[in-house]
């Protein structure tokens, strides 16, 4: 729609081939010769170029500095040729053009605006006040091209993508409406509203407004019926024309237009006319060039993401890789000079950039092209800029204006959520009610607090359960397993998850609290928060832990943390949570040694086994009483491990059914590396190998004595043995492997339903 695409706008699709994206009604390089075709797009590009040159330099240098719209014109239309110039001798993409971006115009003509009317400047001379606004506008080139440079030599560029959405579509939205009001106050000057309508020049000017306006709505309109790149050129040239012979006809000539501000209100200028580097450096008043950094920094921002995007969608429509770093030292480059003699800052413009592809091919023929016609129009920029009726530059300010506003603001409507669309909303409004850099700042706080709002909303708590469904890595027979399953909901295990903040730490403060007060349950002993999954804290979260330690401690409960990184132990420290000399308070390494804590001091200290008189006492809780159980002990062969000993080795035929009778094993697994690791505990009373016994196949794990130990082995050719001469004696076999088994998946499963519970 517009003459120069916005950073974001939607990237067109490619054809096959890669290099000739076209879209239907536009003009394609088969009408024209291929020496031809660069020549047109370079006029195109060119009058294009000197179109916005006057109206930036007409949006940005009206009322008290209307005398450096010359110098403007020529310092803006000098920064189009070096940045076309330069972006084409070393962009990756050989078709990129580079221009003056309408976003960076905007804002710096709202601080430019802003700093003429402070104190220091209100009663300068003409020519500090014109220099200044130089100033501002070279030291955002040469500030853009600093950033540019050292992004794309320390590939720093992928960071600005952490911009929210919301506030930069909201700084493009206000960038639109900045350059509508822009406009609007280039026509109507320091009239009031009462002006208007009360006195002659007001009438005058309201009149104007409503000229540019229509040209503005024929524009508008023209654009969105067509895509052809001749539109805009075509509509300006022949409104220049229409309003030049009018002038014939009805007499007029131009300086009585001037008078009625149909014009310029400048004399025609010859020559080129461009400001001095040094001029600037002496006679710009810098504290108010300080007092415009936000602004400017805004500008550096968004010509990084608006550069980083184009190039990206450029590498879509054209199906070439392009070094974004690369771009981004290039452009860096043809910003600073640029800056040097107050020029505007810009990037390459990604329409331009496809059209000059889909005339000229990908080569830098149609750049090369650009940058002659450019040079060729700048020793006549001034009289080009005093010729151009007041109401095309007004109009085509309002027509760029208006298609970003549309695009960023009601555009954004359909796409984001509402609290998203109202940060998008509040920075264009607060712009026009309180200045550029009041909005800003409104907008982006928004964007914070509806960002604290929506992360505060999600859940910090991965999984809330108790020793019911989570175990430790201990095996353990299944009269433990029954005790545990009895009083294991006296443990409440959290496991957390994300970045904790004031936002989202209270969620865990509610959830213990929630379970201390609640009745129906068991009285809570024991609360367990693993961290193994949080990001970091602040110290805000630390001190709810401070809070959730003292809830615990009132209810003589105790505190475990697990998981903790350094960092996050070391905050937690700080704020007066000690695992050391605090009974209330312990810190494990993982969540497996909480849960083992735990475990233990809700079996007490005395040691399962010793509850069992013998070894046909145990099955006989295990698997219930029978005459058979002597025998089934008779069958199996009694070993006696020493600390270190291996019954079961990884690899080996899974032909052994074993019995943990008295001591500890390990299981441990050996890594690529030959490093060994502990994958749980076994504890007497514990069936292993009982899944190899149905399976068969090689052992997948190494068992280990870690203590004096016994043992009671089963072979498999035993089993097999039974099944044939003692059927009843096999079943008492079976059903010990099957009550193991079903043990073990009933743990299972209740972990699986807990964590997508």
């Amino acid at each position: 729609m517009s003459l120069q695409d916005t950073p974001l706008s939607p990237q067109p699709a490619a054809l096959p081939g890669g290099t000739h994206p076209v879209s239907s009604g536009r003009l394609r390089p088969a009408t024209v010769t291929a020496l031809l075709a660069p020549l047109l797009f370079a006029v195109i590009a060119g009058i294009d170029g000197l179109g916005t040159s006057i109206a930036f330099a007409a949006l940005i240098f009206t009322g008290s500095v209307s005398a450096g719209f010359g110098m403007g014109v020529g310092a803006i239309l000098m920064s189009s040729i070096l940045l076309t110039f330069v972006i084409t001798i070393g962009s990756r993409y050989p078709a990129s053009i580079g221009q003056v971006r309408k976003p960076n115009v905007a804002i710096l003509a709202a601080a430019i605006a802003v700093a003429l009317a402070s104190p220091t400047l209100l009663d300068a001379p003409d020519e500090v006040r014109i220099m200044t606004a130089f100033a501002i506008l070279g030291t955002s080139a040469v500030a853009t091209g600093l950033v540019f440079v050292v992004s794309g030599a320390f590939g720093f560029g992928r960071l600005v993508r952490f911009m929210p959405f919301s506030v930069i579509a909201g700084f493009l939205a206000g960038s639109g409406c900045l350059m509508i009001q822009g406009a609007v106050n280039m026509l109507l000057g320091a009239h009031t509203i009462s002006d208007l309508f009360a006195t002659v020049d007001g009438r005058q000017a309201f009149a104007n407004l409503h000229i540019a306006l229509i040209f503005a709505f024929i524009l508008n309109f023209s654009l969105r019926r067509s895509s052809s790149p001749l539109i805009a050129p075509g509509i300006m040239i022949a409104a220049a024309l229409l309003f030049y012979g009018l002038l014939s006809v009805l007499g007029i000539d131009p300086e009585a237009a001037r008078a009625f501000h149909w014009l310029p209100a400048l004399p025609l200028q010859t020559g080129l006319e461009l400001p001095s580097p040094l001029s600037i450096l002496w006679q710009a008043d810098w504290s108010a060039v300080a007092h415009a950094a936000p602004a400017i920094a805004s500008v550096v921002l968004l010509s990084m993401v608006g550069l980083l995007l184009n190039t990206s969608g450029q590498e879509v429509a054209t199906r070439r890789e392009i070094d974004a770093d690369s771009e981004l030292r290039t452009t860096g480059l043809a910003n600073l000079l640029a800056g040097g003699f107050g020029g505007a800052p810009g990037f390459s413009s990604m329409s331009m950039t496809l059209l000059a592809t889909r005339m000229g091919g990908a080569s830098r023929l149609p750049g090369f092209a650009t940058t002659l016609v450019l040079v060729l129009m700048l020793p006549f920029a001034g009289q080009l800029a005093g010729a151009m009726p007041t109401f095309v530059a007004a109009g085509l300010m309002i027509t760029l204006g208006y298609d970003m506003a549309e695009e960023w603001l009601w555009g954004a409507r359909r796409q984001l959520p509402r609290n998203e669309w109202l940060v998008v909303l509040t920075i264009p409004a607060g712009m026009l009610a309180f200045g550029f850099l009041t909005g800003m700042m409104m907008g982006l706080g928004l964007a914070i607090l509806s960002f604290v709002y929506n992360y505060a909303r999600l859940s910090v708590i991965r999984s809330d359960t108790s020793l019911r469904i989570r175990r430790s890595s201990i095996d353990r027979p299944l009269v433990e397993n029954d005790r545990l399953e009895a009083e294991g909901d006296q443990v409440q295990v959290l496991e957390l998850q994300e970045f904790l903040f004031f936002g989202t730490a209270e969620q865990v403060v509610a959830i213990v609290r929630s379970r201390l007060k609640d009745t129906a349950r068991p009285k809570l002993r024991f609360a367990v928060l693993d961290f193994r999954r949080v990001s970091g804290m602040d110290t805000a979260a630390a001190a709810a832990f401070v809070k959730i330690r003292n809830l615990l401690a009132t209810e003589d409960a105790e505190l475990l943390l697990s998981g903790l990184t350094p960092q996050a132990e070391a905050t937690l420290r700080r704020n007066g949570l000690d695992g050391q000399g605090d009974p209330t308070t312990r810190f494990e390494p993982d969540l497996d040694h909480a849960i083992e804590y735990c475990e233990q001091r809700l079996l007490g200290e005395i040691a399962r086994e010793e509850t069992w008189q013998d070894v046909e006492d145990y099955l006989a809780q295990t698997i219930g009483p029978s005459t058979r159980l002597k025998d089934l002990v008779a069958s199996m062969q009694e070993i006696r491990l020493q600390h270190g000993d291996r019954f079961i080795r990884a690899g080996e035929a899974g032909d052994d059914l074993f019995l943990l009778w008295t001591g500890r094993a390990k299981v441990e697994a050996v890594l690529g590396n030959g490093k060994r690791l502990r994958l749980r505990t076994v504890k007497p009373g514990v069936v292993l190998g009982e899944i190899a016994i149905y399976r068969g196949g090689p052992r997948t794990a190494d068992v280990v004595a870690e203590v004096p130990s016994t043992v009671y082995r089963l072979a498999r050719r035993q089993l097999r043995y039974l099944e044939q001469s003692d059927p009843e004696l096999a079943l008492l076999v079976h059903r010990l492997c099957a009550t193991t088994l079903a043990e073990r998946l009933t743990i299972a499963n209740r972990v699986v339903q807990a964590l997508h519970e």
